[in-house]
């Protein structure tokens, strides 16, 4: 029940987080005739396929950095009020996550990023990023295989760039399939059932 309650708390806050970075103007109706002028200044909307390639970028250098322990790219890439919530629902500030990798008590290696999904906020902004996830987690000593999924929320400042705000990690259990499992056995279906080719 927790879990589902802080699922739907996170679900929450990055509809609020999306809304809020809408058009402040669109809710206010009586005063567009005197905002008219104003909003022919303001900024076309970002080119969709540039952001993408620039939180790709990103995504594949915070991979970068997780797999070779690099804490100061780390410091970076976090921003300063990062919040992990982790497979175990346990939720983690960019500090607690830091002191873990500076300690050596978290470690992780051949981290793999698959299947990424990325909605981005039309100002170019922000983004919200899904993906699988997998690779070896080592805490505390005891190794564990990685199967997750993923969820993290990134915005981009002027200053620092694209910065990790938040980010949720689920474990695939059992039974359950990612996309890119489900093409697979789809493909290879494909390929048995196939008639031979005619000679």
């Amino acid at each position: 029940m927790r879990r589902i309650l802080l699922v739907l708390s996170i679900l929450i806050a990055v509809s609020v987080f999306m809304v809020s970075c809408g058009d402040p103007g669109a809710g206010n109706a009586g005063n567009k005739p005197a905002n008219a002028a104003s909003n022919t200044a303001t900024a076309p909307a970002a080119d969709k396929a540039a952001v993408e390639a620039e939180v790709k970028k990103t995504m594949n250098d915070f991979a970068a950095a997780l797999n070779k322990g690099d804490v100061a790219a780390l410091e970076k890439l976090y921003a300063d009020d990062y919040t992990l919530i982790d497979q175990n629902g346990a939720m983690q500030t960019k500090a607690s996550r830091l002191e873990q990798m500076k300690s050596g008590k978290l470690k992780l290696e051949g981290l793999k990023f698959d299947d990424l999904k990325i909605k981005t906020h039309p100002a170019g902004d922000g983004a919200i990023v899904t993906g699988h996830v997998t690779g070896k987690t080592t805490m505390d000593g005891k190794t564990e295989e990685r199967n997750s999924m993923v969820t993290w929320v990134v915005g981009k400042t002027k200053d620092s760039g694209w910065r990790f705000v938040n980010a949720q990690i689920t474990d695939i259990k059992g039974g359950a399939a990612t996309k890119a499992e489900d093409d697979k056995k789809a493909d290879d279906k494909k390929t048995e059932t196939a008639p031979p080719a005619n000679k």
